[in-house]
């Protein structure tokens, strides 16, 4: 009984529904991936706005892992 206590109380207090925690982790896919697309320069502003957009989105990646149901 106690093993099974602790194990509730681990984790995020708040969760997000099925439909909210597929769409989270959908957009960070999408905002991690669709830069790899896009030709540019190493150096130029839009390799850095390529490079934001993919941390960004791996960063939404990681939020709707830890908050999915």
């Amino acid at each position: 009984m106690a093993e099974e206590k602790s194990q509730e109380s681990f984790g995020p207090k708040k969760r997000l529904k099925k439909g909210q925690a597929i769409g989270v982790l959908v957009t960070g896919g999408l905002l991690l991936v669709v830069p790899w697309f896009i030709p540019s320069e190493q150096g130029s502003a839009l390799y850095l706005v390529k490079m934001t957009l993919s941390t960004i989105g791996f960063a939404v990646l990681c939020l709707g892992s830890y908050y999915r149901p």
